[in-house]
């Protein structure tokens, strides 16, 4: 525990990130762990808008504070801006890159970051990325890692499939690459796959063009145990990704005993997984990703996968939360 006496009073907390993604989820579970005392900073504004960038609220704060933001968001104040950069992919991936987007992490974010002397993110590829982008030997960079809710457990329910079922957690951005499994089940006529995902009209138009009716299936507004009855049910976890800056779905597949494939290249990803499931060579090969279904399918029938304890340790809430908490200490 940081003793409460010896650190920086003044602590404000961006709120705002709240919601059913990774930074969302992130910031929900960190903020009701912060062990510093802290306010929060309102407001009811997007913290991704370019308006949030000069806001009053921002601008008002003493150069005495300490701004935290479990996100990337950064602006215009006098206050110290603790941030948590989850990733880089608004830079490093074409179709998420922009002129704005470019101006905004190098004249507003990495001042901050260089400012603050710390910056907080979820994995040790992330860590790489930014050290090679902000070019700053005297900035702290704080692996703080990401967690898992109590529902993603063996124990537990698990949902019955009449066939091999398999499960993609996500979004349908062209980095998630999700297309390769459509063309996998094209090769694998005999199993199934269960997209759950917040871009349904995206995700039907998809499986419609790849005539996969019969064989994907699309579930929103999946509650946490719902999810993990899917993930102890499934034959296997897919994670096609190119990069990720964490890779929450494959951690919480592997909490509830599930294994996971995923591509060689995704380094974040193979953080987490370790030695465990199995690794895809080739990112766009659907031949691949038909074998590691074949092998994800061999490989439940010998039994769930046991983790660690060391490994749940690692990836608990609590000790994300301590780990951010002593960051914003020091800050």
């Amino acid at each position: 525990m940081i003793e409460i006496g010896a650190i920086l009073r003044n602590v404000i907390v961006d709120e705002r990130w709240g919601g059913e993604h990774g930074i969302g989820r992130f910031s929900t579970e960190v903020i009701a762990r912060l062990e510093v005392p802290w306010r929060a900073l309102g407001g009811n504004g997007s913290p991704t808008s370019i308006l949030d960038v000069f806001g009053a609220r921002r601008a008002k704060l003493p150069s005495s504070a300490v701004l935290y933001s479990p996100g990337f968001n950064a602006g215009v104040t006098l206050a110290r801006q603790v941030l948590t950069i989850h990733d880089l992919i608004h830079l490093q991936i074409p179709s998420e890159n922009s002129l704005a987007k470019r101006i905004y992490y190098n004249q507003i974010v990495k001042r901050a970051i260089k400012r603050a002397g710390v910056v907080m993110t979820v994995s040790a590829t992330s860590a790489r990325a930014i050290a090679e982008w902000v070019d700053a030997p005297g900035v702290e960079i704080v692996i703080v890692g990401c967690g898992r809710s109590e529902a993603f457990a063996m124990d537990g329910p698990a949902a019955p499939f009449d066939r091999a079922t398999f499960l993609y957690v996500g979004n349908l951005k062209p980095h998630k690459n999700i297309e390769v499994l459509f063309a996998a089940l094209e090769l694998r006529q005999d199993y199934s796959l269960i997209v759950v995902t917040s871009d349904v009209e995206q995700a039907e138009a998809a499986v419609a063009t790849a005539g996969l009716a019969d064989q994907v299936s699309i579930r929103t507004g999946v509650s946490d145990d719902e999810l993990a009855s899917l993930y102890r049910g499934a034959a296997g976890a897919l994670q096609p990704s190119v990069l990720e800056g964490f890779g929450l779905p494959v951690l919480e597949a592997m909490a509830c005993g599930t294994r996971v494939a995923s591509w060689l290249g995704c380094e974040s990803v193979q953080e987490i997984r370790g030695d465990t499931g199995v690794t895809v060579q080739s990112a766009t090969s659907a031949e691949e990703w038909g074998r590691a279904m074949d092998t994800l399918l061999k490989q439940s029938a010998a039994g769930p996968l046991v983790m660690p304890a060391a490994w749940n340790e690692r990836y608990s809430w609590d000790g994300v939360g301590e780990r951010v908490s002593a960051a914003i200490g020091r800050a």
